[in-house]
């Protein structure tokens, strides 16, 4: 059976590697910008639980779509002669095993790069057209359908999908509260990943904002404690009510990140998204706020600890990384957060 799931751009094979831990037997085919394909046998159940992942597809068909008006009579081939229906439908039955009276359709239609002679509107029709022919029982709606198809079309090369998630699995459900700039919840989890987690984890983020990486470490397993916090009054009420009576034991506080009430070596793990400079803080400010930050960090990581950073103040972070003492840099993830270039950050500490 063939699958693949969306997820940010730069995370690939971040949830390439979620995959392949947590699923027994998948095999990853490929990666593609903001896209995994991979083969997976055995109950989909699992596939909604991928952190990294925002939605995840049977995978119908995929071919090769020409960017000229020929693509539409393509699609429509492709649509008619797609071998992965009765599959995707198997995989559908089993995660919502409730019978319906009428099998309802709509087609979303995505296409982030490439210029082509016939709009993303057109595609849709042309798809929709071939189904309702294909399946003459089916009903195309506007929303609230059974099953929705998406097509994924990347310059010539075109997937469609049957969506096997729904927005719980890109916009979680604990989350009650949101700011402005609050984190998208795979690039937390992401995150998370990265920071190599364990069962005795102490887990700290300083500057916690709404509590999303705190919540997603909670969800991605066992820990022994999280500890989080912020400088703003608001964003620990939003925390504190994300979280709301789950993930004990956890402490939410207010605080300066750079003068932490922990004391040295207590945390395994410190994982953060740092000011950007934009929408919060001043940018001329960033530096003697990274470097006071990376020295508490130090102070209160233990020695075998863990640091993970997202900043879009690449060059900044990386130079200070480089000359504070206590840190080796393992890694660098590209990302696009907001449209915004930014990058992930992995350190671990030394002695």
């Amino acid at each position: 059976m063939r699958y693949y799931c969306q997820t940010l751009p730069g995370l690939e094979k971040i949830t390439a590697g979620e995959i392949a831990t947590c699923l027994p037997h998948a095999v990853v085919e490929e990666t593609a910008p903001g896209v995994v394909y991979f083969t997976y046998q055995g109950h989909p159940g699992p596939l909604l639980h991928l952190g990294t992942a925002e939605d995840v597809f049977a995978l119908v068909a995929r071919g090769q779509l020409d960017r000229d008006r020929s693509g539409l009579q393509q699609a429509e081939t492709l649509v008619a002669n797609a071998e992965g229906f009765a599959g995707g439908l198997g995989a559908l039955r089993l995660l919502r095993p409730h019978k319906v009276r009428q099998v309802t359709f709509r087609v979303v239609v995505q296409r982030p790069t490439g210029q082509h002679e016939y709009v993303r509107q057109e595609l849709g029709r042309r798809v929709a057209q071939t189904v309702a022919r294909r399946f003459a029982r089916w009903r195309q709606v506007a929303e609230d359908s059974t099953l929705e198809l998406w097509v994924l079309q990347r310059g010539t090369d075109t997937s469609i999908g049957m969506r096997l998630s729904d927005r719980r699995m890109r916009h979680r459900s604990y989350r009650r509260v949101s700011l402005s700039g609050s984190l998208r919840p795979v690039l937390a989890r992401a995150m998370v990943w990265l920071s190599e987690p364990a069962p005795d984890d102490v887990f700290l983020d300083p500057m916690c904002g709404t509590g999303t990486i705190l919540i997603e470490r909670g969800e991605h397993g066992r820990y022994a404690y999280l500890v989080g916090g912020d400088i703003s009054a608001a964003a620990v009420a939003a925390a504190r009510a994300n979280v709301g009576p789950r993930y004990r034991p956890i402490a939410l506080l207010r605080w300066d990140a750079t003068r932490l009430p922990v004391r040295a070596g207590a945390a395994t793990r410190v994982v953060c998204n740092l000011p950007f400079g934009r929408q919060f803080g001043r940018a001329e400010k960033l530096p003697g706020l990274y470097r006071a930050f990376l020295a508490e960090a130090r102070r209160v990581l233990r020695d075998d600890g863990r640091l993970v950073l997202l900043s879009s103040q690449t060059r900044l972070l990386l130079a200070l990384l480089q000359r504070q003492e206590g840190f080796v840099l393992e890694r660098t993830h590209p990302v696009l957060v907001l449209g915004q270039r930014a990058s992930i950050f992995s350190a671990a500490a030394s002695g």
